[in-house]
């Protein structure tokens, strides 16, 4: 007995020398633990894959429980590493090499190591057959996608055929996956069948947060991760909250009140109610303020591929398009709907990011003009009837419908000022909005639709559109492709040669590592879009913001929101 008493000390003794020191990110925070954050959402998430989600109301879910290799600070600069410690970039812009970080654990205890990030690249990622839109990020200007090597238990090497421009921002950002939970179902070809919203149970992840419930229509709930990898300056494990909570409500009429009643703790105001609130902030104990303009957009498209062929027709003519571009009168909706906190945008990169091309407005921008949306009309092809209904030159009248995501009020009113506008060329348009996650399955699924307002979400560097840019995109929703979508007739799918430039711009940037010219790439494609208006831009927000006092360490930024360092955040 004394032996098996001895034996078992000195087998504790061994394993106490064999263990690895976790190597933890510090934060510069401290705090209190406990509480519980609460947030709205007009949409449950749709999915918990993230090679399915292609809508916000998903990834926001599921970017609490997934983190990356590369760390962003508010403002979305490289800060450092998140579950890599550091990495090498070799001299040529081909290859990385990333030193995972060392006794970190998944959130169910499994221990995390490089054979994560292996697997997520290489039976994943670079997948195409399993990746979903991150395929279109990370892979070159040929579509081929990097090469993976496990060097050792806590070193991968990813490297690429030629030089890849966007490199560490995009490469570092994609998902990391637990091999453990998943290997299994992408073995047997079930990957993206799993994680559905009814395998909360089966969710394991390395971020901050972990979801726990899901009542669709009612809330979502996430509970602190035991395991995260963060500490405060002095050592303690972050998280600093218990729970966060997602009230899911209709509209952001019924969000607004929820916050008013001090049932939810933040909220992103629409600029008509920022006068209001902030005039409330004193007394009610907020904070309410703003930052510089957002990286995402708001537009109205027209579908390339819808299935009745004249207005596949009228959607295909640059000058329909361009008349609506005129008919938009952007700075009455930034008056009237933006509180004069925004501004017009004519292209798809947001006057915030460094490439933004600073002459655009100016060369290629389309003032309010219905004189010069007429003339464009004419030069289409279009005439009116003597009733005044705009008709084309089969003398089919232009009726068409206009949908949004029921609920988002803001842009159920940019619908209905682009209605009235439209009308008065004549043009008569139904608005029809519908559920979000409804809508995102027509625009990416079916293809049953005919024109839509309605936003994506932006970034610093451009590439973070390829998904949406190139032909191939898996969110070239307007115009996708045959190959992309199912529901596209091959027999009738059509690219102008613009269109057929900009998927050049978008290969060839990859590869093109003199900062200069890949910046003259970018201006290129912003004139080529502003020109063609394959999206019509409307207006950009600046960023606002309000929370309540109760609140500590929340830092908020145009790019990363309330939210980006929610792991420090703590409840009074």
């Amino acid at each position: 007995m004394r032996k098996l008493v001895v034996l078992s000390l000195f087998l504790l003794a061994v394993l106490a020398v064999l263990a690895v020191e976790p190597e933890y990110i510090v934060e510069p925070y401290t705090g209190r633990y406990g509480g519980t954050l609460f947030l709205s959402t007009t949409a449950g998430p749709k999915t918990l894959n993230p090679a399915n989600a292609q809508e916000t109301s998903s990834t926001n879910i599921i970017g609490w429980f997934l983190e990356q290799l590369v760390d962003f600070d508010k403002n979305g600069g490289i800060r450092g590493g998140q579950l890599a410690k550091s990495w090498e970039v070799s001299e040529d812009g081909r290859s990385y090499i990333f030193h995972i970080r060392k006794g970190l654990k998944w959130s169910d205890g499994h221990p995390f190591t490089a054979e994560d990030v292996y697997f997520s690249f290489a039976k994943i990622w670079t997948n195409p057959d399993n990746a979903g839109d991150t395929y279109d990020v990370i892979t070159d200007d040929e579509g081929n996608p990097p090469t993976v090597e496990l060097i050792d238990e806590y070193t991968v090497k990813i490297t690429y055929n030629k030089p890849f421009a966007p490199g560490l921002r995009y490469v570092g950002s994609v998902d990391i996956l637990p091999k453990h939970v998943l290997e299994e179902a992408v073995d047997n070809g079930t990957w993206l069948e799993t994680w559905t919203v009814a395998d909360i149970d089966k969710i394991v992840g390395m971020g901050p947060f972990i979801i726990t419930e899901y009542t669709e229509g009612v809330r979502i709930v996430l509970e602190r991760n035991p395991n995260y990898y963060r500490v405060d300056k002095e050592g303690n494990k972050l998280p600093y909250l218990d729970k966060i909570v997602y009230l899911i409500v209709p509209d952001l009429n019924a969000a607004r009140l929820k916050f008013e009643a001090g049932e939810i703790d933040m909220y992103g105001p629409r600029a008509e109610e920022f006068p209001d609130l902030k005039e409330m902030a004193d007394e009610k104990g907020w904070i309410v303020d703003f930052d510089g303009p957002t990286f995402g957009t708001q537009f109205v498209a027209f579908n390339y591929n819808t299935p009745d062929p004249v207005k596949r027709k009228w959607f295909r003519n640059v000058h329909f398009r361009r008349a609506v571009a005129y008919a938009v009168d952007r700075e009455t909706i930034n008056e009237t709907l933006y509180n004069g906190l925004g501004t017009p945008q004519y292209g798809p990169v947001s006057a915030a990011s460094p490439f933004y091309y600073p002459n655009l407005e100016d060369e290629y921008g389309f003032p309010y003009s219905l004189t010069m949306a007429k003339r464009e009309l004419i030069e289409g092809g279009f005439s009116w009837d003597a009733e005044g209904n705009l008709i084309d030159s089969e003398g089919n009248k232009v009726e068409f419908i206009l949908t949004t995501n029921a609920g988002n009020n803001v842009r159920e009113t940019i619908s209905n000022i682009l209605v009235e506008s439209l009308g008065k060329l004549g043009m008569k348009v139904t608005f029809t909005p519908i559920q979000f996650n409804t809508l995102v399955q027509k625009l990416v699924g079916t293809g049953d639709w005919e024109a839509v307002v309605i936003g994506l979400t932006g970034g610093v560097d451009p590439h973070g559109g390829s998904n949406v840019w190139r032909l191939d995109g898996g969110l070239h929703f307007w115009n996708y492709s045959p190959e992309v979508n199912e529901n596209v007739d091959p027999n009738d799918y059509y690219v102008a040669d613009w269109e057929k430039r900009i998927d050049e711009i978008f290969r060839k940037q990859v590869t093109e590592m003199d900062p200069q010219k890949r910046l003259e790439l970018f201006w290129e494609f912003q004139k080529i879009a502003a020109e063609n208006q394959p999206i019509v831009y409307l207006i950009q927000q600046l960023y606002m913001f309000a929370y309540s006092n109760k609140l500590h360490n929340v830092d908020p930024a145009a790019w990363g929101g309330m939210l980006w360092n929610a792991y420090a955040i703590w409840k009074e």
